[in-house]
């Protein structure tokens, strides 16, 4: 498995900021199914939710004022450009290994995602429906035109726009937002309350935790590489802003959600909403939301995992061997969005220090960078096992830190 300059060029034609934007959202709006879920509810409030995606949103404001010319300014990916430039040995093998794993965390929360949406509105087992789309997903993924993928990636934010501005006014004009507010307070009092200290924590952390995970996103360079490198800043810029904004629909339409009653055993609660809709459209409508949400950002991914193969055929084994392994994965392993966020997490604020010296310093890359890392990945992991996640997510970035910076040389 390795780089050729070949598997590294891009076909897709240079997009304009409205097209770039379009494509980064539909990357990235996967994200708004955390805000729903029931152990980050339960434990931080809608809080949890907010701060997440809005940390979402800075790390695009801060990608975007970080980018310089020459990191846009090629026909391929910067980041698998400079992988194969400044690493070798144990630390391109180890990174190499990263740049696949990070692309789990996305396979798994859009496969729970599915599995709440089949359970919700289709009531066929998990078994038959997680499957099927599987095989449809890899037969977009092999005959859809790259033209075709941005009018999915159009539709899909054209659908988006459309429900977020719709529902909450349809809904608040129809029952009052009183009435929501007061559902909320009687069924829910617990999302309401803003006075946990911890959430400082929480969104510092997850800050950090973000930013490593944008950066070290093969998805969004990917996508960067075909806009035109004068629209680059200006879409993340607008990406950043948009997703800030988002945030708060999003809100609204989990409070609409939840406000008449106890909810369910679900892992993504703002699916519940269906059982909330009257007329049939809005139904549809929704219903068509998340299933393009959830195709476009494993279509983006596998195209984006692509030009790390030199050959199809490699890539399309390692494809259908991640499938198999991930789909038995999550019918066999009660899994939470919260515990698959935590998890990967390590990894992203464990990469952040390395992944900010490699993409935007010329220092040199120390041979022993890769140990580095594991070290801080399993002392982090140890001390959340006896303490608290974010204590061990901060331990993992401190020694990462550390020990980047006392390893980098001047190149």
């Amino acid at each position: 498995m390795t780089f050729t300059k070949r598997s590294l060029i891009l076909p897709f034609a240079s997009l304009s900021t409205a097209a770039g934007v379009i494509v980064l959202l539909a990357r990235w709006i996967h994200g708004n199914f955390f805000i729903s879920s029931p152990s980050a509810l339960i434990s931080f409030g809608l809080t949890a939710g907010i701060c997440y995606l809005l940390a979402m949103a800075l790390a695009f404001i801060i990608l975007g004022i970080c980018l310089k010319k020459h990191h846009v300014q090629h026909n391929q990916s910067f980041l698998l450009a400079t992988i194969q430039e400044k690493l070798s040995g144990l630390n391109l093998k180890f990174i190499k290994v990263c740049y696949l794993v990070v692309g789990f965390e996305i396979w798994l929360i859009q496969l729970i995602s599915m599995s709440v949406l089949s359970t919700i509105m289709f009531h066929i087992p998990l078994y038959l429906t997680l499957p099927f789309f599987l095989i449809i997903v890899v037969l977009l993924e092999r005959f859809l035109s790259h033209r075709g993928l941005l009018w999915l990636d159009s539709l899909f934010i054209i659908v988006l726009f459309a429900l977020l501005i719709f529902i909450p006014i349809y809904y608040f004009v129809q029952n009052g937002a009183s009435s929501v507010y007061e559902g909320i307070r009687l069924y829910h009092p617990y999302l309401l309350y803003f006075k946990n200290s911890y959430i400082l924590l929480f969104f510092i952390v997850m800050q950090f935790v973000v930013l490593g995970q944008v950066l070290f996103d093969k998805s969004t360079w990917y996508l960067i590489a075909f806009i035109k490198p004068q629209k680059v800043r200006s879409s993340l810029l607008s990406s950043g802003v948009i997703l800030a904004l988002l945030t708060f629909s999003f809100t609204a339409i989990l409070m609409i959600a939840l406000y008449s009653g106890a909810y369910g055993q679900f892992e993504i609660l703002i699916l519940t909403f269906l059982y909330e809709v009257q007329p049939g459209f809005l139904t549809l409508a929704f219903l068509l939301f998340t299933l393009l949400a959830i195709l476009t950002t494993l279509l983006v991914e596998m195209r984006a995992t692509k030009p790390f193969f030199t050959h199809k055929r490699s890539y399309y084994s390692y494809m259908i061997a991640v499938i198999i392994g991930l789909l038995a994965f999550v019918l066999t392993v009660d899994l939470t969005i919260l515990s698959v966020i935590y998890t990967f997490a390590f990894l992203h604020i464990t990469l952040l220090p390395f992944v900010v010296v490699l993409l935007f310093t010329k220092r040199s890359i120390h041979k022993l960078s890769w140990l580095a890392m594991i070290i801080a990945l399993l002392s982090g992991a140890t001390i959340s096992l006896a303490s608290e996640v974010l204590y061990g997510l901060i331990v993992s970035f401190i020694i990462s830190c550390i020990a980047q910076l006392s390893l980098q040389t001047e190149a």
